[in-house]
């Protein structure tokens, strides 16, 4: 989250020097805070208090003190007509976050000559904008307005209560606690007083904060649970980023929160909740519908600087083909407060008003917490039927999205990713965060694997409270604002921390299943933990330590360069530092094209106009720097060390040649400040377009800018790999820990040039002015890869590469994945484990990677009793679907459609 209050879309808009194109512009809330400008973009004191008084420490409970002295001088609530509408109102919050002043009373405290201690007049309560006079006059004027209902075409607004809390951002989670069991204990008491009252609420990890910290307010809670008044949605451990997790990540954050609210409140939610994460990618329509959703809402889209989103109400197509049933709120925020201008707005924005008659609105304080309120019940009770307005109920979500599924028969499909047009340095702020989360995300599958093997074959127990404690601190830590890097520096340090303790848990496991799995001994093992061979180790599995390295020749060149040459590759380095030449030797063509030069540092001036650790300007572009500058040290041990130095900062690299793949250790002590590091790798490959992995698969962007929609989409996100190609040649970029990137193609006389950057780091100074300053480390990894297959295999080797133990026997894999009747595959196993029901039934999910159908053949080592295909979160279906298919042999068959992610539980005869 950016902003405090209600929609951030009209702050885009406000306090900028140079306003752009926002979805302030089609009617942008009136709620949100507007941050003071000082210096480059960056709030001064005045402004930094005013945003920590609306959204830092306690601030729920410092807000509106005017609104909290009114309250204290009122009665409890407004009275009821028959009909159940309010008469009367106390005053209700502006804007700007303070009170409507009561103007009797106002003037009750100002009138002349009344006696110091006597009786004060009786104030009268008016709204701005009402006849003043008696209260029997004032309802009388207001009857001939509510006695006018509202056409039988209006639009239809389904108003929910809701608070958006961040689990962490300009406050660390612990003040989240707090915020939450404020927010509840508003709801509760609303609830208490208000019998329309309904509150929509995501995120398991807030209602396991809450049981911990306050158990008698939970168990009220509950009960209004399963009263179907507070509604839990979502069905995921927090709101978490979407981009950057790994496929495994967000089957988790599926499975975690799903399992909580099945086994807290017995049932789970149909609706996916995501209002505030920053962009969502292709695969997740697949994830959001094999965990049990059915339908999918956000509003963030609404913040795209460059194209607006054709629809509010549409069927969203993820890059498997899955669809699901999406929808925004036309009023362009998560925090509503039901005034009369939100609701013209939403009739005024919302885009389907040919097939479609309904919208959400969600209302209530957030960010900060807080939510609905009796002044906005009033609101929305005042305004339900009204000429010239549309209609307003109190409702659920999954109430809306059953009436739109019964009223919209043929709504429009979105195709592909859903890429946020703003906030595209959130793929590289904070790289620490970021690459302890690729570790810890490596390392939780790794653990599981060893662990699960162990237990099959050894009987050692299976550490499965410990893996979900280990998995949760993860998922927190995958929340919207804390791995994009956009919360403040108390935040990070304490990420950075959690997640080197996550890490050390990690890797004690890992030992401790290996040694139960090889036994005593003193022989020299190598044991893979990724699922394709590598150096003669098996997937999944263990192997003699006797695989030699190819040797590598380098030899010093007479102009101070160094040669590096393998049975696969030869490279050229230049006395500078750069790459001149990497020749594929099986081929014979250089990977780099003539007079380039690859692994380039650049340097730009990274100065968002706007939010620092978010934004990432266009502009950038315009300001940079080669950093070609270096000295070259051949080593006794074949690699090339490189030295740079520029600006307050030192970067070394040091290069090798594994097989037929360049890696790359570049080390960065970091001391710019709005600046931002690539590394450009220029490439002799006529592309048209780019692969770029993501969860189960990967997307294909187009390099040109032909569209405004081409053309925002200058900075992306990419998991372990980059794949640019042409028919029967192609290159990978792999990465152990970056998710930013930026692919372009130019011309030189006729011959594409194909640049592929990695964004290594930058320098914000907002919200946290240290971000990023000290050591860094990177490997990236430069290979000829013909097609999508081999730089999958070039990222997880990389990822997860061979360990060395010593023990009496290697492990044998518990699980294999191969073609049908030989034939090669793409079905790539990327999850063994023991079911979370803690009934023994080993899990495996697969998943087809390159986009085609394909045959496989899965073979458990173990007697086999049952093999059932399940959900994401593992429950098994009831009928299964067409992926599983008997081939006759002595493994399951299976059949994958592309890119289809598919679950199995395969029950021994030991459970």
């Amino acid at each position: 989250m950016r902003r405090a209050g209600a929609n951030a879309c009209r702050t885009r808009g406000e306090g900028a020097r140079a306003p752009q194109p926002s979805c302030a512009a089609r009617g942008g809330s009136r709620r949100a805070v507007r941050v003071p400008r000082r210096g480059r973009g960056q709030p001064g004191p005045v402004g930094r208090r005013r945003l920590q008084g609306r959204t830092g420490l306690c601030a729920d409970a410092a807000r509106r003190p005017a609104e909290r002295a009114r309250r204290a001088a009122v009665p409890a609530g407004p009275a009821r007509d028959p009909a159940g509408r309010h008469r009367g109102r106390t005053s209700g919050p502006r804007g700007d976050g303070a009170a409507r002043p009561r103007a009797g009373a106002e003037r009750a405290r100002a009138a002349p000559g009344r006696a110091a201690g006597g009786p004060r007049p009786r104030a009268r309560r008016a709204r701005p904008g009402r006849p003043r006079g008696s209260g029997a006059r004032r309802a009388g004027g207001a009857r001939p307005l509510r006695a006018s209902p509202a056409a039988a075409s209006a639009h239809r607004i389904v108003a929910t209560g809701h608070a958006h809390i961040d689990s962490a951002w300009l406050w660390p989670s612990r003040e989240t606690v707090r915020k939450v069991t404020r927010t509840f204990a508003n709801v509760v008491d609303l609830m208490d007083r208000d019998p329309d009252a309904v509150f929509t609420s995501s995120s398991a990890q807030h209602f396991a904060w809450l049981k911990r910290q306050e158990p008698e307010l939970y168990s009220r809670v509950k009960q209004r649970v399963a009263e179907g008044r507070i509604v839990p949605v979502g069905n995921m451990w927090v709101e978490s980023d979407v981009n950057m997790p790994s496929g495994e990540s967000l089957a988790r954050q599926l499975l975690q929160g799903t399992r909580f609210f099945e086994r807290e409140f017995g049932s789970r939610s149909d609706v996916g909740w995501l209002p505030d994460s920053f962009g969502y990618p292709g695969a997740l329509p697949q994830l959001l519908r094999k965990a049990g959703l059915r339908w999918f809402f956000t509003q963030k889209m609404c913040w795209n600087d460059s194209n607006p989103m054709p629809h509010h109400t549409f069927l969203w197509e993820g890059i498997d083909g899955t669809r699901i049933l999406t929808h925004f709120p036309p009023n362009n925020t998560y925090s509503g407060d039901m005034r009369p201008t939100e609701l013209a707005r939403s009739v005024r924005n919302f885009a389907d008003h040919a097939g479609a008659s309904h919208s959400l609105m969600p209302f209530g304080y957030g960010d900060g917490g807080g939510g609905p309120t009796r002044e906005m019940m009033w609101d929305a009770r005042l305004q339900s039927d009204l000429e010239g307005s549309p209609r307003v109920r109190f409702g659920t979500a999954d109430a809306l999205f059953g009436t739109i599924e019964r009223e919209y028969a043929s709504p429009p499909v979105w195709s592909g990713e859903m890429y946020l047009e703003f906030h595209r340095g959130i793929y590289t702020s904070q790289a620490r965060t970021k690459r302890g989360n690729r570790r810890n995300e490596q390392l939780l599958v790794e653990a599981e694997l060893w662990s699960a093997s162990a237990t099959l074959r050894t009987g050692a127990p299976y550490p499965y409270d410990e893996l979900d404690e280990l998995w949760q601190e993860v998922l927190l830590l995958q929340f919207h604002d804390i791995l994009p890097g956009t919360a403040i520096a108390w935040v990070h340090r304490e990420a950075e921390a959690s997640h080197e303790r996550v890490t050390e848990r990690l890797e004690g496991l890992i030992e401790t299943a290996l040694r139960a799995l090889a036994g005593e001994g003193t022989r020299s093992l190598a044991v893979n933990a990724a699922p394709f061979a590598a150096s003669g180790v098996p997937a999944f599995g263990g192997a003699a330590d006797e695989a030699a390295a190819a040797a590598v020749a380098a030899t010093a060149l007479p102009d101070g360069g160094v040669e590096l040459a393998s049975p696969g590759l030869r490279v050229v380095i230049t006395a500078n530092g750069l790459i001149a030449h990497v020749v594929d030797l099986a081929s014979g063509r250089d990977l780099v094209p003539p007079g380039l030069a690859a692994n380039l540092p650049q340097l730009h001036v990274d100065a968002p106009a706007k939010w620092d650790a978010w934004d990432l300007d266009r502009s950038y572009r315009a300001n940079a720097v080669d950093l070609a500058d270096g000295t070259v040290t051949l080593r006794a041990d074949g690699s090339v060390r490189i030295e740079r130095a520029f600006g307050s900062s030192r970067l070394t690299q040091t290069v090798t040649v594994v097989d037929s793949a360049v890696h790359i250790r570049t080390v960065v002590d970091w001391h710019e400040r709005r600046r931002m590091l690539k590394l450009a790798f220029p490439l002799d490959v006529h592309a048209q377009d780019a692969a770029y992995e993501t969860q189960f698969g990967y997307v294909r962007r187009p390099l040109h800018a032909n569209t405004s929609w081409d053309a925002a989409r200058y900075e992306v996100c990419a998991h372990r790999w980059v794949h640019v190609g042409e028919p029967g040649f192609g290159v990978a970029v792999a990465n152990d820990g970056v998710y930013g990137h930026d692919v372009t193609r130019d011309s030189i006389d006729g011959r594409v040039v194909t640049t592929v950057r990695q964004s290594l780091l930058r320098a914000p100074t907002f919200p946290d002015p240290d971000a990023d300053q000290g050591r860094h480390a990177f490997t990236t990894v430069l290979a000829p890869a013909p097609t999508t297959d081999e730089a999958l295999r070039a990222g997880a080797r990389l990822g997860a590469p061979l360990r060395r133990i010593t023990g009496a026997a290697a492990p044998v894999p518990v699980v294999t994945v191969t073609g049908a009747d030989g034939a090669p595959t793409s079905a790539v196993v990327s999850a063994v484990k023991l079911a979370d029901d803690r009934s023994g039934d080993l899990v495996v999910r697969v998943y087809e990677s390159r986009g085609a159908r394909t045959r496989a053949t899965l073979r458990a080592d173990l007697a086999v009793a049952e093999v059932r295909e399940c959900d994401l979160v593992e429950t098994p279906l009831a009928d299964g679907t067409t992926a599983v298919v008997d081939d006759g042999g002595d493994g399951t068959g299976i059949v994958l459609r592309p890119f289809e992610v598919l679950t199995l539980r395969v029950r021994g005869n030991h459970t």
